[in-house]
C-alpha cells in the first residue's frame, strides 16, 4: 500500500511538472535539473539514500545497545578473571575478593577522616619569623588590642631580638 502511494504521488508530481513545463515553455524553476524526470529520479536517488543511512543508524544504534546492555556478561567475566578461569568458584572467590575490597576501602575511610579530624582539633602554631642571622623564632601569641599595647609589644619583641 505504501508502494501505491508512493507511485502515485510521483506520477501526480510527474504530470504537474510536465503540465507546468509546457505552459511555461522551460523548466524555469527546476534550477540544475534540465527537465522533471531528472529531478525525479535526482529526488528518487537521494530518498534510497536517506533509507540506506537511516537503516545503516539504526543498526549501529541496536548493536550498540546490546553492547551496553551485557553488564552482567562483563561481571561473570570479572569473576572468571578473578578465580584463574573456573566458573564453578566464582562466588566464593569474587565474595572474598569483594570483602577485602570493602575492609581497605573501610580502613582508608577512617584514617582519612581521622586525620581530618586531628587537623582540625590542633592547635593553630604562632608563625616563624626570621630574625637577624638567619635564625628563626616564634612570633608572640600576644595580641594587641590597641595601638599604645601594638607599640610595647613591637618595642619589646625588637629589643628580644636585638
Amino acid at each position: 500500500m505504501e508502494k501505491e502511494n508512493k507511485t502515485q504521488t510521483q506520477s501526480a508530481a510527474a504530470a504537474q511538472g510536465a503540465q507546468a513545463q509546457t505552459e511555461t515553455g522551460a523548466a524555469a524553476g527546476l534550477g540544475k535539473f534540465k527537465s522533471v524526470d531528472a529531478l525525479l529520479n535526482a529526488y528518487n536517488s537521494l530518498e534510497a539514500e536517506f533509507t540506506r543511512r537511516s537503516q545503516r543508524l539504526r543498526e549501529l544504534e541496536e548493536r550498540l545497545r546490546a553492547e551496553n546492555d551485557t553488564p552482567a556478561q562483563a561481571a561473570g567475566d570479572t569473576e572468571r578473571a578473578v578465580n584463574g578461569g573456573k566458573p564453578e568458584q566464582a562466588a566464593p572467590r569474587a565474595a572474598e575478593v569483594e570483602r577485602e575490597l570493602a575492609d581497605k576501602v573501610r580502613r582508608i575511610a577512617e584514617e582519612y577522616f581521622a586525620a581530618r579530624e586531628r587537623a582540625a582539633n590542633e592547635k593553630a602554631s604562632a608563625p616563624y619569623i626570621m630574625a637577624e642571622g638567619g635564625g628563626f623564632s616564634a612570633a608572640p601569641a600576644v595580641r594587641a588590642r590597641s595601638l599604645d599595647e601594638a607599640g610595647r609589644l613591637a618595642a619589646e619583641f625588637f629589643r628580644k631580638n636585638g
